[in-house]
């Protein structure tokens, strides 16, 4: 028996309703091991170029409003709280998605972007852009890494070698 198109698009939207089905898609197609904590929770770590990101993707459906956060794996030392909120919003008047934030209590940078999906249906372009999301965000996290691990040293930086850490790098050595 076969599903005419409209069967099988119907078919699509039915199987997500909730975006974070779609975004459990992306990695199982990926090989991603994650968990779904509950119908609007989903976790998961991923390994970057230098560390691991601790991944949580929130679905708000009265608001029908996704949150990603990705957690960095590197606590900052206490002492570099203002440097670190002074480097987070160089970083963030650079981006053009999402943003940095650092909270005092776990001194613990954070990757967050929030998209309202009100009156979009939850198809293919919503699991493209979720998926684009993922890569921007790795790419965006790795690119700041090293800023942040020296914010985690207990060493004592200048402006010149944190800038110098900021600067966009072509490859690796």
């Amino acid at each position: 028996m076969t599903l005419s198109n409209q069967a099988l698009e119907d078919n699509y939207m039915e199987e997500y309703s909730n975006p974070l089905d779609g975004v459990e898609d992306i990695l199982v197609r990926q090989n991603w091991t994650y968990s779904r904590m509950n119908r609007d929770e989903l976790y998961l770590e991923l390994q970057g170029k230098h560390g691991i990101y601790r991944m949580m993707f929130l679905w708000n459906d009265s608001q029908e409003v996704i949150q990603f956060c990705a957690e960095y794996d590197v606590r900052l030392a206490d002492f570099h709280y203002e440097k670190a909120c002074r480097t987070i919003n160089e970083i963030n008047t650079q981006l053009w998605l999402g943003h940095f934030h650092l909270s005092v209590e776990s001194m613990i940078p954070c990757f967050r972007y929030t998209q309202m999906l009100r009156g979009l249906s939850v198809g293919p372009e919503i699991v493209d852009q979720l998926a684009d999301l993922i890569q921007i965000t790795m790419e965006e996290c790795d690119m700041h890494y090293p800023a942040f691990m020296m914010l985690a040293s207990e060493k004592t930086h200048d402006e010149d070698q944190l800038a110098l850490a900021l600067m966009p790098t072509v490859g690796l050595s």
